[in-house]
Protein backbone atom coordinates (compact mmCIF):
# COMPACT_ATOMS: atom_id res chain seq x y z
CA UNK A 1 0.00 0.00 0.00
CA UNK A 2 2.84 2.07 0.65
CA UNK A 3 3.84 2.59 -2.74
CA UNK A 4 0.74 4.16 -3.97
CA UNK A 5 0.55 7.00 -1.03
CA UNK A 6 2.96 9.33 -3.36
CA UNK A 7 0.63 8.73 -6.28
CA UNK A 8 -2.33 9.79 -3.75
CA UNK A 9 -0.70 12.93 -3.24
CA UNK A 10 0.13 13.32 -6.67
CA UNK A 11 -3.59 12.88 -7.43
CA UNK A 12 -4.61 15.64 -4.68
CA UNK A 13 -2.45 18.00 -6.45
CA UNK A 14 -4.22 17.32 -9.97
CA UNK A 15 -7.68 17.57 -8.32
CA UNK A 16 -6.21 20.91 -6.84
CA UNK A 17 -5.73 21.94 -10.72
CA UNK A 18 -9.03 20.88 -12.03
CA UNK A 19 -11.11 22.39 -9.46
CA UNK A 20 -9.78 25.40 -9.90
CA UNK A 21 -10.18 25.20 -13.71
CA UNK A 22 -14.09 23.72 -13.44
CA UNK A 23 -14.64 27.36 -11.32
CA UNK A 24 -12.36 29.67 -13.90
CA UNK A 25 -15.19 28.28 -16.33
CA UNK A 26 -18.21 28.23 -14.37
CA UNK A 27 -17.91 30.79 -12.30
CA UNK A 28 -14.77 33.49 -13.13
CA UNK A 29 -15.39 36.08 -10.74
CA UNK A 30 -16.00 34.19 -7.49
CA UNK A 31 -13.03 31.70 -9.28
CA UNK A 32 -10.52 34.69 -8.30
CA UNK A 33 -11.23 34.08 -4.49
CA UNK A 34 -10.11 30.22 -4.65
CA UNK A 35 -7.90 29.16 -7.02
CA UNK A 36 -4.82 30.99 -5.37
CA UNK A 37 -5.53 29.05 -2.50
CA UNK A 38 -5.99 26.10 -4.41
CA UNK A 39 -2.64 26.27 -6.55
CA UNK A 40 -0.90 27.15 -3.35
CA UNK A 41 -2.11 23.48 -1.95
CA UNK A 42 -1.39 22.10 -4.92
CA UNK A 43 1.88 23.33 -4.44
CA UNK A 44 1.50 21.73 -0.80
CA UNK A 45 0.90 18.34 -2.35
CA UNK A 46 3.48 18.77 -5.28
CA UNK A 47 6.18 19.35 -2.35
CA UNK A 48 4.96 16.58 -0.03
CA UNK A 49 4.47 14.03 -2.60
CA UNK A 50 8.09 13.64 -3.30
CA UNK A 51 9.40 13.85 -0.02
CA UNK A 52 7.18 10.85 1.23
CA UNK A 53 8.36 8.91 -2.08
CA UNK A 54 11.87 9.19 -0.69
CA UNK A 55 10.85 8.75 2.57
CA UNK A 56 9.52 5.38 2.13
CA UNK A 57 11.95 4.19 -0.94
CA UNK A 58 9.31 4.00 -3.09
CA UNK A 59 10.48 6.70 -6.16
CA UNK A 60 9.84 5.33 -9.47
CA UNK A 61 9.26 6.47 -12.94
CA UNK A 62 5.40 6.11 -12.56
CA UNK A 63 5.35 8.22 -9.81
CA UNK A 64 7.87 11.19 -11.93
CA UNK A 65 5.48 10.68 -15.04
CA UNK A 66 2.35 11.32 -12.95
CA UNK A 67 3.77 14.20 -10.95
CA UNK A 68 4.85 15.71 -14.06
CA UNK A 69 1.10 15.26 -15.73
CA UNK A 70 -0.44 16.84 -12.87
CA UNK A 71 1.97 19.75 -12.47
CA UNK A 72 1.03 21.09 -16.14
CA UNK A 73 -2.25 20.84 -15.25
CA UNK A 74 -2.45 22.64 -12.02
CA UNK A 75 0.62 25.46 -12.74
CA UNK A 76 0.34 25.37 -16.34
CA UNK A 77 -3.16 25.21 -17.50
CA UNK A 78 -4.63 26.63 -14.47
CA UNK A 79 -2.24 29.71 -15.03
CA UNK A 80 -3.14 29.79 -19.05
CA UNK A 81 -7.19 30.47 -17.61
CA UNK A 82 -5.87 32.89 -14.98
CA UNK A 83 -4.30 35.34 -17.33
CA UNK A 84 -7.38 34.31 -20.03
CA UNK A 85 -9.31 36.04 -17.83
CA UNK A 86 -7.12 38.91 -16.64
CA UNK A 87 -6.64 40.20 -19.84
CA UNK A 88 -10.36 39.56 -21.20
CA UNK A 89 -11.38 42.32 -18.28
CA UNK A 90 -8.68 44.73 -19.13
CA UNK A 91 -8.18 44.44 -22.61
CA UNK A 92 -9.95 46.82 -24.83
CA UNK A 93 -11.94 45.52 -27.53
CA UNK A 94 -9.98 46.13 -30.73
CA UNK A 95 -6.66 44.51 -28.62
CA UNK A 96 -8.97 41.11 -27.02
CA UNK A 97 -7.52 39.21 -29.69
CA UNK A 98 -4.02 39.39 -27.16
CA UNK A 99 -5.81 37.24 -23.98
CA UNK A 100 -4.79 34.13 -26.21
CA UNK A 101 -0.77 34.82 -25.51
CA UNK A 102 -1.78 33.05 -22.23
CA UNK A 103 -1.52 29.82 -24.12
CA UNK A 104 2.37 30.29 -23.75
CA UNK A 105 1.64 29.64 -20.20
CA UNK A 106 0.94 25.80 -20.96
CA UNK A 107 3.08 25.41 -23.78
CA UNK A 108 5.74 26.45 -21.68
CA UNK A 109 4.93 24.63 -18.69
CA UNK A 110 4.43 21.46 -20.75
CA UNK A 111 7.95 21.71 -22.77
CA UNK A 112 9.87 22.31 -19.34
CA UNK A 113 8.48 18.89 -17.45
CA UNK A 114 8.96 16.91 -20.58
CA UNK A 115 12.79 18.37 -20.63
CA UNK A 116 13.15 17.73 -16.75
CA UNK A 117 11.77 14.23 -17.10
CA UNK A 118 14.09 13.16 -19.84
CA UNK A 119 16.81 15.60 -17.93
CA UNK A 120 19.67 13.90 -15.93
CA UNK A 121 21.83 17.51 -14.79
CA UNK A 122 18.91 18.94 -12.08
CA UNK A 123 19.60 16.93 -8.99
CA UNK A 124 21.27 20.53 -6.97
CA UNK A 125 19.33 23.26 -9.05
CA UNK A 126 17.07 23.69 -11.98
CA UNK A 127 17.56 24.46 -15.54
CA UNK A 128 15.09 27.29 -16.50
CA UNK A 129 12.19 27.84 -13.88
CA UNK A 130 10.08 24.91 -12.12
CA UNK A 131 6.31 25.02 -13.11
CA UNK A 132 4.65 25.11 -9.75
CA UNK A 133 7.23 28.45 -9.10
CA UNK A 134 5.37 29.52 -12.36
CA UNK A 135 2.36 28.42 -10.87
CA UNK A 136 2.52 29.88 -7.52
CA UNK A 137 3.63 33.16 -9.35
CA UNK A 138 0.11 33.95 -10.63
CA UNK A 139 -1.65 32.76 -7.72
CA UNK A 140 -0.08 35.27 -6.24
CA UNK A 141 -0.80 37.81 -8.89
CA UNK A 142 -4.21 37.13 -8.26
CA UNK A 143 -4.33 37.56 -4.52
CA UNK A 144 -2.21 40.52 -4.68
CA UNK A 145 -5.53 41.99 -7.07
CA UNK A 146 -7.83 40.95 -4.29
CA UNK A 147 -5.70 43.59 -1.73
CA UNK A 148 -5.21 45.92 -5.30
CA UNK A 149 -7.18 47.60 -8.06
CA UNK A 150 -3.93 47.03 -10.42
CA UNK A 151 -5.75 48.00 -13.31
CA UNK A 152 -7.75 51.19 -11.72
CA UNK A 153 -4.38 52.40 -10.03
CA UNK A 154 -1.79 51.51 -13.49
CA UNK A 155 -4.41 52.54 -15.87
CA UNK A 156 -6.07 48.90 -18.20
CA UNK A 157 -3.15 49.41 -20.57
CA UNK A 158 -0.10 49.47 -18.24
CA UNK A 159 -1.79 47.00 -17.04
CA UNK A 160 -2.43 44.91 -19.70
CA UNK A 161 1.05 45.41 -20.83
CA UNK A 162 2.41 44.30 -17.56
CA UNK A 163 0.01 41.22 -17.61
CA UNK A 164 1.54 40.45 -21.57
CA UNK A 165 5.15 41.37 -20.38
CA UNK A 166 5.23 38.99 -17.56
CA UNK A 167 3.62 36.21 -19.15
CA UNK A 168 6.31 36.22 -21.61
CA UNK A 169 8.70 36.51 -18.93
CA UNK A 170 7.71 33.84 -16.82
CA UNK A 171 7.36 31.42 -19.86
CA UNK A 172 10.55 32.07 -21.32
CA UNK A 173 11.85 31.39 -18.24
CA UNK A 174 10.26 27.63 -17.88
CA UNK A 175 11.66 26.78 -20.98
CA UNK A 176 15.15 28.96 -21.03
CA UNK A 177 18.39 26.94 -20.11
CA UNK A 178 19.05 29.53 -17.30
CA UNK A 179 20.44 27.67 -13.96
CA UNK A 180 17.97 28.47 -11.50
CA UNK A 181 18.97 27.73 -8.02
CA UNK A 182 17.11 25.48 -5.45
CA UNK A 183 16.85 24.60 -1.56
CA UNK A 184 18.40 21.22 -2.13
CA UNK A 185 21.49 22.30 0.06
CA UNK A 186 24.72 21.14 -1.85
CA UNK A 187 27.74 20.26 0.92
CA UNK A 188 30.03 22.74 1.40
CA UNK A 189 27.74 25.40 3.88
CA UNK A 190 27.22 28.75 2.92
CA UNK A 191 30.11 29.55 0.61
CA UNK A 192 28.24 26.73 -1.58
CA UNK A 193 24.81 27.63 -0.79
CA UNK A 194 25.21 31.28 -0.61
CA UNK A 195 22.36 32.29 -2.99
CA UNK A 196 20.18 30.60 -1.63
CA UNK A 197 20.58 31.70 1.77
CA UNK A 198 20.67 35.08 0.70
CA UNK A 199 17.16 34.81 -0.14
CA UNK A 200 16.15 33.05 2.86
CA UNK A 201 17.85 36.39 4.32
CA UNK A 202 16.20 38.97 2.57
CA UNK A 203 13.05 37.53 2.75
CA UNK A 204 12.07 38.96 6.09
CA UNK A 205 13.12 42.00 4.62
CA UNK A 206 10.82 41.74 1.82
CA UNK A 207 8.50 41.33 4.20
CA UNK A 208 8.67 44.31 6.47
CA UNK A 209 9.09 46.64 3.50
CA UNK A 210 5.97 45.26 1.61
CA UNK A 211 4.59 46.04 5.12
CA UNK A 212 5.42 49.56 5.52
CA UNK A 213 5.65 50.46 1.12
CA UNK A 214 3.29 47.87 -0.46
CA UNK A 215 -0.70 48.17 -0.85
CA UNK A 216 -1.00 44.68 1.55
CA UNK A 217 0.34 41.85 2.47
CA UNK A 218 -0.34 39.22 -0.77
CA UNK A 219 1.69 41.53 -2.60
CA UNK A 220 4.55 40.87 -0.96
CA UNK A 221 4.04 37.33 -2.19
CA UNK A 222 4.88 38.27 -5.97
CA UNK A 223 8.31 40.72 -4.91
CA UNK A 224 9.06 37.78 -2.87
CA UNK A 225 8.83 35.33 -6.28
CA UNK A 226 10.59 38.28 -8.36
CA UNK A 227 13.21 38.51 -6.44
CA UNK A 228 13.69 34.54 -6.47
CA UNK A 229 14.09 34.98 -10.28
CA UNK A 230 16.64 38.10 -9.90
CA UNK A 231 18.94 36.07 -7.70
CA UNK A 232 18.58 33.10 -10.42
CA UNK A 233 20.14 34.97 -12.54
CA UNK A 234 23.15 35.79 -10.32
CA UNK A 235 23.02 32.24 -9.60
CA UNK A 236 22.98 31.20 -13.28
CA UNK A 237 26.08 33.87 -14.05
CA UNK A 238 28.32 32.37 -11.70
CA UNK A 239 27.21 29.24 -12.86
CA UNK A 240 28.31 29.89 -16.34
CA UNK A 241 31.71 31.38 -14.83
CA UNK A 242 32.99 28.49 -13.38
Amino acid sequence: MKRHIPNLLTMCNLVCGVVALILLTDRPVEAMGYVPGLLFLAAFFDLLDGAIARALGVSGEMGKQLDSLADVISFGLVPTFLVYRFLEASLPAEWLALRWISLLHVCAAAYRLARFNISTDQTTDFLGMPSPAHGLFWAAMALSLQEQDWPGVLGYTQWSVLLVFLSMLTSWLMVSKMRMFSFKFKPGGFSANRIAYTYIGLLPLVLVLGLLILPGILTTLVVALLLYMALSAIYAVQHHSR
